[in-house]
């Protein structure tokens, strides 16, 4: 793991989009600050660029779960939008989720696991029929605890790493 990030910083920390856009959209925030953190990335310029990159999927999903088209694309998208719907629906974690209503829409969004994010965030809140001022509110609130969260397990990780790097020298 720690060749890894140490070919990753010496080839591609100057090329932050190359690495960080792809593996936000594959490995969603969690796999995307963490990585960034580990290559050398300061809080400050990682948060304000996932909070932006969480809240520019708001009006997408919202679009997803409301429309439904004949066109290919779309009916693919509206297909996979509704199994999302479907199995989150059944799970344990959402309903606990739908019943604290506008903390349970900031906790699922800014939970670091499988089946939670901002796509789910979005369904929960349309779910809640909240507006969408107070949607979008809730949202970027999730994104933003959820995006401290990561920050606060990858400085951990990182003295962790830290300091067994010193035992392992002395």
């Amino acid at each position: 793991m720690i060749d890894i990030i140490l070919f990753l910083k010496n080839n591609l920390a100057d090329h932050f989009a190359l690495y960080f856009i792809p593996l936000y959209i594959l490995g969603g925030r969690p796999a995307a600050v963490l990585s960034a953190q580990f290559l050398g990335y300061k809080m400050s310029f990682i948060l304000p660029i996932v909070v932006m990159l969480d809240t520019l999927q708001i009006p997408m999903f919202y679009f997803l779960y409301s429309t439904i088209s004949d066109r290919l694309v779309m009916k693919k998208l509206s297909e996979r939008a509704e199994k999302k719907e479907k199995k989150l629906l059944g799970s344990k974690l959402f309903h606990w989720m739908q019943v604290m209503g506008a903390p349970g829409v900031v906790t699922i969004t800014m939970l670091p696991v499988k089946g939670c994010g901002m796509w789910s965030g979005v369904l929960l809140a349309k779910l809640l029929n909240f507006p969408k001022p107070t949607s979008y509110s809730l949202l970027i609130a999730g994104s933003f605890l959820g995006c401290a969260f990561l920050l606060g397990l990858g400085e951990g990780l990182l003295k962790l790493l830290s300091l067994v790097m010193n035992e392992l020298r002395t």
